[in-house]
């Protein structure tokens, strides 16, 4: 199947069915392509279900090329606006760790809330951080457990600067955070503004050589594992002596050979968490 003769920047819905058991192997494609937002709803098949994902036009063949035997897509061209906003019906907040809410900015706070809570309103725009991937949770997670009063913290790929901000209300004195997306600074300074942080956060359009000669006490890096492949060294030179290192983005097929990657450069794995097929690794230099 070809994605067609669409424009490379049209936006598209690309719907994915997959067997049950396939679910986070399918998400994880999406999202390394790139996707704005992806869907779950049950298949017209019980053993079945579907994902639909926002993408650009321009990446649909290598998605295509990409899936599994077995796994039924189908292309339809959308309006931009509405195929990227289309998710934000089916948003809801969502709890990562034990003290963290991540609630979009367009719903109400949960009652569900503790008094004790972090509550933070984020509205991803047309990024990747609405906190609802499992990814995205367990690395708020690992930055609850983390972070310490007065430390600095990098956010590598911040998307909408969700774990930035997070890590200054978790006590962090100051967080940076940088993204190849353009439109990842201006959302990611809105919601620093939204959660009363912007003083304390830096956001810079571009890759992590931005950060060259600075250390930061916890880096965190929420990318594809194919990316996180071609940034080992930058990654632990961004790493205080003492530091933690957050990885995740990852699959559990993908883990071996990414440690393996940062073990030549000092880093061995300390924990890992788990979310179905997905991994976050955490990371400190062997003494």
């Amino acid at each position: 199947m070809r994605s067609g003769d669409g424009s490379s920047s049209q936006w598209v819905t690309l719907s994915i069915t997959v067997p049950a058991e396939d679910l986070d192997l399918a998400s994880g494609v999406l999202w390394d392509a790139g996707a704005a937002g992806v869907e779950e709803r049950a298949a017209d098949d019980d053993d079945d279900l579907e994902l639909r994902a926002g993408l650009l036009a321009g990446s649909v063949d290598a998605v295509l090329s990409a899936l599994h035997p077995g796994w039924v897509a189908a292309v339809e061209p959308v309006d931009a606006d509405e195929g990227l906003d289309a998710w934000r019906e089916f948003a809801q907040a969502w709890r990562a760790g034990s003290r963290l809410v991540i609630a979009p900015t367009w719903l109400d706070t949960p009652e569900w809330c503790r008094d004790d809570d972090l509550v933070l309103p984020i509205d991803p725009g047309r990024t990747f951080g609405s906190g609802s991937h499992p990814t995205t949770r367990m690395c708020l997670a690992e930055l609850e457990l983390l972070v310490s009063v007065g430390d600095s913290v990098a956010d590598i790929g911040c998307g909408s600067g969700v774990l930035a901000i997070a890590a200054v209300r978790l006590g962090a004195a100051r967080a940076v955070g940088v993204d190849l997306h353009p439109e990842a600074v201006g959302v990611s300074l809105a919601n620093a503004a939204a959660c009363g942080v912007t003083d304390q956060v830096e956001f810079l359009e571009g890759s992590i050589e931005l950060l060259a000669g600075r250390t930061f006490e916890v880096v965190v890096a929420n990318i594809p594992a194919a990316v996180l492949h071609g940034m080992v060294e930058p990654l632990v030179a961004a790493l205080a002596p003492a530091g933690a290192l957050v990885i995740s983005g990852v699959l559990d097929e993908q883990v071996p050979e990414l440690l393996e990657a940062f073990a030549t450069h000092g880093p061995v794995l300390t924990s890992t968490a788990a979310d179905g097929d997905w991994r976050a690794l955490v990371l400190r230099r062997a003494n």
